[in-house]
């Protein structure tokens, strides 16, 4: 890729750690989230050009082995010493593919890079991808565990009033049947999808059963690499199929999946494979041979989501991305000017291509 040719220079590298309040708490198979902690990346080049990324991971080790505090000390010591005063995006890159996973922290690296010469030059990696970008990109909610029935019954009820494409529910083993009974009562007015974040095991496949009804791939039903338990769940429910999210932490990761054919379609965090040009490159096998992709989020601010959403926008055949706007998470955000999704289910392109900082909301969400 040209791009990979593109000149940035280096004068600081500074790092930001927010701690932004949600406005519910959401409930996961992994555990409770009160807060969004962020770790933010600003790159400041030799003629002063800012770009910002952000490290999308928890600040536990519970979906992935990175974390918030880890990936700010991996950084400042095993990345930035070796960047240099005047050096290439594709230079860039080799220097943070030799560490060893920790994708979400470099991810965060190479967005800031990508920020800030896109608004120098006016150009991204994704010009050199070949593909055609929607000008507006579908939009789907990712819903947690709720309470009772009634709790579900409303946020169905809204997110499908609201617009959203799609409505994607956090499982877990023992998940009330009833809960599922009305779901699918729902499935002619909205695309039901389900994530389990690993948490199923061989002896609760009773209660993934109530989910194959919908004929819909469940994503990472069980913990990554667990091919011992995918293959008893196949051999049980052969028409089970999969959206693999946790378990592709890089392109060769899906290679192997789609080798032994249990992928039936993935679910790309741009952060989670290691960043744009990761990204590109699984898009590309997975267009290639026929498997579905399409782009989740981790509740990225205005930063990261905008990133994420074009990305998403070079996916024209996903029913929708996991991608709704932060204002839906957060009281106040970090952007000047937040996303918006329209009344239909979409998020402009030309939105997330203007993405300014805040300077005040950023200070103040500062730890």
């Amino acid at each position: 890729m040209l791009f990979l040719q593109k000149p940035i220079s280096l004068a600081q590298l500074d790092l930001f750690i927010l701690n932004i309040p949600r406005k519910e708490v959401f409930v996961s198979g992994i555990g409770k989230r009160v807060h969004k902690v962020a770790l933010i990346v600003r790159w400041t080049d030799l003629e002063g050009n800012i770009g910002y990324g952000e490290a999308s991971c928890r600040p536990d080790p519970y979906f992935s082995a990175e974390f918030t505090e880890g990936a700010k000390i991996l950084i400042e010591q095993f990345i930035t010493p070796h960047l240099k005063a005047q050096q290439t995006y594709g230079e860039v890159l080799k220097v943070l593919n030799r560490v060893r996973g920790w994708n979400f922290t470099k991810a965060a690296v190479e967005y800031a890079m990508h920020d800030l010469i896109a608004k120098r030059d006016g150009e991204t990696i994704f010009d050199d991808w070949g593909r055609t970008p929607q000008e507006n990109v579908p939009i789907g909610i990712s819903i947690g565990i709720l309470p009772d029935l009634p709790a579900y019954e409303r946020i169905i009820q809204q997110s499908i009033s609201d617009g959203f494409r799609r409505l994607k529910f956090k499982i877990s083993p023992g998940f009330p049947t009833a809960v599922s009974d009305l779901m699918y009562s729902y499935r002619d007015q909205a695309y039901m999808s389900f994530d389990a974040n690993g948490t199923f095991h061989v002896k609760d496949l009773d209660s993934l059963e109530q989910f194959l009804r919908f004929d819909h791939a469940i994503e990472q039903p069980f913990p990554p690499h667990r091919y011992d338990i995918l293959r008893q769940a196949k051999e049980r429910f052969p028409q089970l199929k999969i959206c693999f999210d946790e378990e592709v932490s890089g392109l060769g990761d899906l290679i192997k999946l789609h080798a032994l054919g249990v992928i039936d379609e993935l679910n790309i965090k741009p952060g989670r494979v290691g960043g744009l040009y990761q990204s590109i490159q699984i898009a590309n096998y997975g267009q290639q041979h026929g498997i579905p992709c399409w782009v989740g989020g981790m509740f990225e601010t205005g930063i990261g989501r905008a990133m994420n959403l074009q990305v998403a926008a070079h996916l024209p055949n996903a029913v929708a991305h996991d991608l709704s706007t932060p204002a839906r998470y957060f009281e106040r955000g970090i952007v000047k000017e937040p996303l918006v999704m329209d009344a239909d289910g979409f998020i402009s392109l030309t939105q997330a291509k203007r993405v300014a900082v805040d300077k005040v909301a950023f200070e103040g969400f500062r730890v």
